[in-house]
């Protein structure tokens, strides 16, 4: 009878560590079985490492530890750098346009072209409130189109005379300039002009970098990371979630907001309240 027994607690043991617990709605598999952490970045559902530890399996990450001690989390090839449950928003290494001129204008590295594509990733737009487009070298115009090729804006900056962008941390038009970018946004196309449309090319300043970067930070010698929205759920508004609970994402003290003009919705502390407001078995808990 104990070697009975014995027997089924190791098959119930092999059985949790393979994500066969039955779960809650909005609720890892396995309580204190997730991985939480990828490196120095700190994990929160409804995002995870393992299919019992998301919402759905568009929420899954990877770790990659072969290069970097600790691992670096990624979302495809994007480089995670911060993942927010408070505000639902999430912060990737930016890639970013770089190209150099000689003094006719032609160009002789670099590339006049930078794509960045989250199609495949349905829950994901580039947020509009906190990115935009900035352009930092001298008199080169830069321009973003979206996946149609419509044009959706561009800028140009102009220089007088050499500049260390290293020091500047304001951009006002001297070799740079900023552009806001729409809402909605999953696919962008970020280039410049022609050879024949390039202005003018500055001996001390031949080199361009554009990128669409946080708002947020003012440091141009240091770059930005690119700010990114998701939703829970990128198919159904507020009011078709919350007519059924039982796949309804919001845990308690939360209010739902739909994601501008499109279907897909987001969850919020209410105020007074903070936490995850993903967590469907504590929600956001009063401060």
């Amino acid at each position: 009878m104990k070697i009975v027994r014995q027997l089924l607690l190791v098959a119930v043991a092999w059985w949790l560590r393979q994500g066969g617990a039955p779960t809650v709605a909005g609720a890892p598999t396995v309580a204190g079985h997730c991985a939480r952490r990828c490196g120095r970045v700190p994990i929160p559902y409804p995002f995870g490492l393992e299919r019992g530890c998301v919402s759905s399996e568009e929420f899954l990450l990877h770790c990659d530890k072969t290069e970097v001690r600790g691992g670096r989390l990624l979302l495809g090839n994007y480089t995670i750098r911060k993942i927010s449950v408070s505000d639902s928003t999430m912060v990737v290494r930016l890639p970013e346009l770089h190209i150099c001129y000689n003094e006719t204008g032609q160009p002789v590295n670099g590339s006049d072209a930078l794509f960045i594509d989250l199609s495949s990733y349905l829950q994901y737009r580039l947020s509009a409130t906190r990115n935009n487009l900035k352009v930092l070298g001298c008199d080169t115009p830069v321009f973003v189109t979206d996946e149609r090729g419509s044009a959706l804006g561009g800028c140009i900056s102009y220089c007088s005379g050499y500049v260390d962008l290293a020091k500047e941390t304001t951009c006002l038009g001297l070799a740079c300039c900023q552009v806001s970018i729409p809402k909605g946004l999953r696919t962008v196309r970020i280039g410049t002009f022609p050879p024949d449309r390039h202005v003018s090319v500055s001996k001390s300043n031949p080199c361009i970098v554009a990128f669409v970067g946080d708002t947020e930070s003012n440091d141009l010698g240091k770059r930005a990371d690119l700010v990114l929205d998701w939703m829970i759920r990128w198919n159904v508004t507020c009011a078709q979630a919350m007519s059924d609970q039982s796949s309804y994402a919001c845990g308690n003290n939360t209010r739902c907001d739909n994601f501008g003009d499109e279907p897909g919705y987001r969850c919020f502390c209410k105020p007074g309240y903070e936490g995850n407001p993903y967590d469907r078995s504590r929600g956001c808990q009063g401060n």
